[in-house]
């Protein structure tokens, strides 16, 4: 893998200052979820789009390579790798989410079939030519939909204080950061940018619905009670 450590040729630096900390931030919200798992058994990322999340950085870890630099194929090298912890406590703990009940039974199969169907997606749409160089496409197809599933997540659990509202605020800043260069490397893609200013939103309407539930006095007391009533 031979390139420069930031391709400051092909790439505006602005953008590749909102980009660098964008996969920061993602980083950062890896970081704290992989701690969330450790202390609380439970994963905070949806389990239906966790698999395409993790298809998508092995592509664009060892398959392909983003050509922004080494130093951001480093930090989507580093994303994947904390993803393995947070595949692997998926597989254990994913079941916990609301899951429909037909299934459960087969939850570790569908999550290992997933994987590999997002594997694949990722890898023939950048080889046949539909993706961007640093894989911006595929990437927000598959952003959007994590977006719009932790607010469906949030919505079907009764309780959320096992949510972090660190990490929905690492996500938002990552991905909004990430949007933003978006418009500095591709001013005519309309399609990732409609994606990112998407994710924005619903990123944004996860952190105002967690944190309305997790403030209110009387949801609190709604979460000890049904705590109690299912231990």
């Amino acid at each position: 893998m031979n390139q420069p450590l930031i391709n400051v040729t092909d790439y505006p630096l602005p953008g590749l200052l909102l980009n660098g900390l964008g996969c920061f931030f993602w980083v950062l919200s890896y970081l704290v979820l992989v701690r969330n798992i450790q202390q609380k058994k439970f994963v905070q990322m949806p389990a239906y789009v966790a698999c395409a999340n993790i298809g998508w950085e092995f592509v664009w870890s060892f398959i392909y390579h983003p050509n922004t630099g080494l130093l951001y194929s480093l930090s989507y090298q580093a994303a994947f790798l904390l993803d393995c912890y947070i595949f692997y406590s998926l597989l254990l703990y994913g079941n916990k989410q609301p899951i429909i009940e037909a299934l459960q039974k087969h939850f570790r199969m569908f999550c290992l079939f997933n994987f590999a169907f997002w594997v694949f997606f990722c890898y023939f749409y950048q080889g046949e030519g539909f993706d961007t160089d640093i894989g911006a496409n595929s990437g927000y197809i598959i952003n959007v939909i994590l977006s719009m599933q932790c607010v469906m997540l949030l919505l079907q659990t009764p309780d959320v204080r096992e949510f972090s509202l660190s990490l929905a605020v690492f996500k938002m800043l990552g991905t909004g950061l990430i949007s933003a260069s978006m418009f500095v490397f591709y001013p005519q893609n309309h399609l990732v940018q409609f994606l990112g200013t998407t994710c924005l939103l619903f990123d944004n309407l996860y952190i105002y619905l967690l944190w309305n539930r997790q403030a209110a006095p009387a949801t609190v007391q709604k979460q000890i009670e049904y705590a109690e009533q299912v231990s």
